[in-house]
Parts: structure tokens; sequence; C-alpha cells
């Protein structure tokens, strides 16, 4: 078993290799994207002569990403797109295609919608403002996800136990059927008990949907292509229990591992490229610093 917190320098598929099979809890990354940047090391990811090869290259690396996790894991990829000969390559949609057909179970498609997304030269289409991330795990049950919640507006409840609502919803009295099914049974009553609760001061809850509005960030010293670290919050919370290991194959300037540690879980990073990896390391120390102050 490679060590924790460690981020080990190499190429992702190698160090892969060294992990036990089902010894990672969960996974969170965003490989490099395709034709976009060269970081000047062989076997690197993105360079590919063509983006079919692009794809398959990757999905090797979760075959063993899918070898690592426990059975309880859950992988998430943040992945963006790119034009070839002025046409969208449809990277994201190829990638959750392929990685279904190597036995991925695809659980979610998130929209990550940036309110301050980097402005473009493009004049001849409307400018891209979002990204996907993407849930997948190995089983169909049993795996481990701690839902988010968010507070729940009286309105929506309102609208969600209207008498209007309920008699045009098709699913209203569906059983067994995974989706949001309202029962018709005691509205009135639910929707009052609701409403007492929040008269009483209650923050009601609701689970999280799959559009989040996350503005962007950059970290000093870094490629212009961080994640930031409330994109992968709430994925980490839910995904990998208190205490879990969280895995990263393209670890980059350790946003991943700075959240991991931050929430009491470990982490397990890789990189190819020595100077992100010097990089990284200098942020999770300063982050570690952090942490110990705020503890003492």
């Amino acid at each position: 078993m490679l060590e924790r917190n460690v981020i080990h320098l190499g190429d992702s598929l190698e160090e892969l290799q060294k992990l036990p099979a089902e010894s990672v809890d969960m996974c969170i990354t965003s490989p490099p994207y395709y034709n976009l940047r060269d970081y000047k090391k062989d076997r690197q990811i993105g360079l590919e002569e063509s983006y079919q090869d692009y794809v398959n290259d990757l999905c090797n690396i979760f075959d063993e990403v899918q070898r690592v996790l426990k059975k309880t894991g859950v992988c998430w990829v943040n992945i963006g797109d790119t034009y070839i000969k002025k046409c969208l390559a449809q990277i994201p949609s190829r990638f959750e295609i392929e990685m279904t057909n190597r036995g991925w179970i695809l659980r979610n498609e998130v929209i990550w919608s940036k309110p301050n997304p980097q402005p473009m030269s493009a004049k001849d289409r409307f400018w891209v403002s979002h990204e996907k991330l993407y849930m997948f795990t190995k089983v169909t049950k049993g795996y481990y996800f701690d839902q988010p919640r968010v507070p729940q507006k009286e309105i929506s409840i309102r609208r969600a136990f209207s008498k209007n609502n309920i008699s045009k919803r098709k699913d209203k009295d569906a059983h067994g059927k995974e989706g949001f099914a309202i029962s018709s049974v005691n509205q009135a009553s639910h929707y009052e008990k609701l409403r007492k609760r929040i008269e009483a001061g209650e923050t009601l809850t609701r689970p999280k949907f799959t559009v989040w509005d996350i503005s962007t960030k950059s970290y000093r010293g870094a490629h212009f292509a961080v994640y930031p670290p409330e994109l992968i919050a709430d994925p980490i919370l839910s995904s990998c229990p208190e205490g879990g290991v969280v895995l990263d194959p393209f670890i980059g300037s350790g946003t991943t591992a700075v959240v991991a540690l931050e929430n009491n879980r470990d982490f397990i990073g890789f990189e190819i490229n020595d100077e992100y990896r010097e990089l990284a390391i200098e942020r999770i120390r300063k982050a570690q610093a952090h942490l110990v102050l705020n503890d003492g």
C-alpha cells in the first residue's frame, strides 16, 4: 500500500498498479483536458493523436481506479470539452459512455455552472460557462453516499404539496421506482406539519440538485485548470467516510489533498509533473499549518 497523505511522483497508470485492490474509499480528479497543455513528460495524458485515443487512454487509467476502489467506493471526474476544426468534440459524452461500457455505473451528471467564466475570443458561437462532473460507482446499490442537503424554501414545499401539482404527477402513486414521487395520502396534513416547523424557526432542508453555481478560483503558480475547493467538498463529504482515503490520480496543485485534510480524510495523490508536485506539497504544508493553528 502506498503511503497516505503523500503525493507520489510518476505516471498515474504505473502508480495505480502499486495499490492493492479495494484499498481506497473514493476517487475524485480532473484529468488533463485533451489538446490543451503540454506537460513535457512521456506518457502524459492529453496530447494523443486523436480524441478517441485520449478517451481510451483515460479509461485505461480508470480501469485501475475501479480495481483499487472498495466495493462501496465512488469515483468523481471533472472533465471539459474542446473544439476540433470548429466542431465540439463531445469528449465528456464519449468519456461517460466508454466508462459505462467498461462496467462503471453512472449515477449523476452534475453541471458546474461558473458565475465568473473566463472570457473567450469566439465571435461565432456562445461563450462556454460550464463543465461537467460525473459520479460513477462500481455497484448499483450499497455504495457509500451521505446525501448533502441544502436549505429548503417554504414556497418550494408549498408548490410540491399543492393539490394541482399532485393531480398532474404521473408518478404520484409509484412504488419501488427510483426517482421523486409524492404520495397523495395525507398531503394537507403533512404540509401543515412542515409549515409549523418553519414557523417555529426550524430550517428545513432538501437534497442538493445537479446544477452547482460555483465560481472559479486560481492558485498562484498553478495552471489555469485548477478546480475550486467548493466544487469537490460535497463529493468528498458525501462519498468518503471520515478517516477514509481519497484518491486523486491527477492531483495537480493539490486541491483534492487540501480539501480532504480539512475534512478529516486522508489522501493519496499522483502527479507526473515535478514542478506541480512541489507546488502542491507547499500548498499542503500551508493548509496543515492552518489546521494546527485552528485546532490549537
